[in-house]
């Protein structure tokens, strides 16, 4: 908080910032016999409240010079009162925090000159961590992290390092990136989640890995799916085919089931349902595949081609027998710590 009674003071007697020093200078120097380092610096730190408390012998020379009785009387105090600290303005509140943030963050998070596999492994850890959390709550926060790491991440492609590292960190790259759009998507941006999703698939064909490339196409697919783009959808899926595992392959029939359910094709949704059952059932542990496909359990199938149905429903106007059945086995087998999906789900 400025000390404006100072300020007034000194431009009650026409005084400048460097003749208020010099004054208080002379008084001290008249006292002690020596000269103190004060000058227009200092008594503009004390007109701006950066000063508020002196040490004795200034206050002496400024009640002097004054003639005041009082420290009140020139607007110094030893400390900040309550009421002082909620008079802060916003952006010194503001200011406090910035600058010196600015100077601990290089420290902080230095930016690697060299990259090694265990910096990719460590970054795919915490993608994990945050697609657990994103299935649990979703929101803001997750997003914001998200975001976070993505752009962290790809300041990493500036390091030095060997082929096969740069392989692993764009195909961790180009996961984070679906995780991001998704978040985007979810909270209904869909401009910045698809020019995520497009980096995403960037990422994956730089790293050369089809697992990757089918986990973001086909999450680029499901926003295409949501704005009624039934052929983008279908190619994006028909991208995804490759060497993938069998839970990416009964995925990608259950996305497929979506996009033909747009078209109102209800054969080609049946046997696209059909097809995801029938290789989903030939997994025999989830866990032995990538680890991106580890969210594709028994009970998110269920909801998959449960939202296929539904979309058939609403584009036929018919109601689907098997509908109502399937969504609701899909919400009974949802475990406790995923909330989120499950209240999706029975909505």
């Amino acid at each position: 908080m400025a000390n404006d009674r100072l300020r007034r003071l000194r431009l009650g007697r026409e005084w400048t910032q460097g003749d208020l020093a010099a004054k208080v200078s002379d008084r001290i120097e008249a006292a002690t016999g020596r000269k103190p380092p004060i000058d227009s610096n200092m008594v503009s730190r004390l007109e701006r409240g950066v000063i508020t408390w002196p040490n004795a012998e200034y206050r002496a020379a400024l009640r002097k010079v004054f003639g005041v009785a009082t420290d009140t009387e020139l607007g110094l105090f030893p400390k900040r009162t309550r009421q002082d600290r909620e008079e802060v303005s916003e952006s010194k509140r503001r200011d406090f925090l910035t600058v010196p943030l600015a100077n601990i963050l290089p420290e902080v998070i230095p930016a690697p000159t060299k990259l090694g596999l265990k910096d990719v492994e460590d970054l795919s850890d915490r993608t994990y961590a945050l697609e657990e959390w994103d299935r649990r709550t979703g929101g803001v926060a997750t997003r914001h992290l998200a975001f976070a790491e993505l752009r962290g991440a790809v300041d990493l492609t500036k390091s030095s390092m060997g082929p096969r590292v740069r392989d692993r960190l764009c195909s961790a790259i180009a996961n984070l990136a679906d995780l991001s759009a998704w978040a985007a998507f979810d909270s209904g941006m869909t401009s910045p989640a698809r020019k995520t999703f497009s980096l995403g698939l960037d990422a994956a064909r730089e790293s050369e890995d089809q697992g990757i490339l089918c986990h973001v196409a086909t999450g680029l697919a499901r926003q295409e799916i949501a704005a009624r783009a039934s052929d983008e959808a279908l190619a994006l899926a028909d991208m995804a085919m490759g060497d993938v595992p069998l839970s990416a392959l009964a995925m990608i029939a259950a996305v497929k089931a979506q996009a033909y359910a747009l078209k109102g094709d209800e054969a080609e949704v049946m046997r696209q349902i059909s097809l995801a059952e029938s290789i989903y059932s030939r997994v025999t542990d989830l866990r032995s595949e990538p680890r991106w496909m580890w969210y594709f359990t028994d009970h998110k199938l269920l909801g998959e081609t449960g939202d296929a149905l539904f979309i058939l429903s609403t584009v036929t106007g018919r109601t689907v027998n098997e509908l109502v059945a399937r969504m609701r086995r899909s919400v009974d087998s949802q475990t406790s710590n995923r909330a989120r999906a499950k209240a999706i789900g029975t909505a």
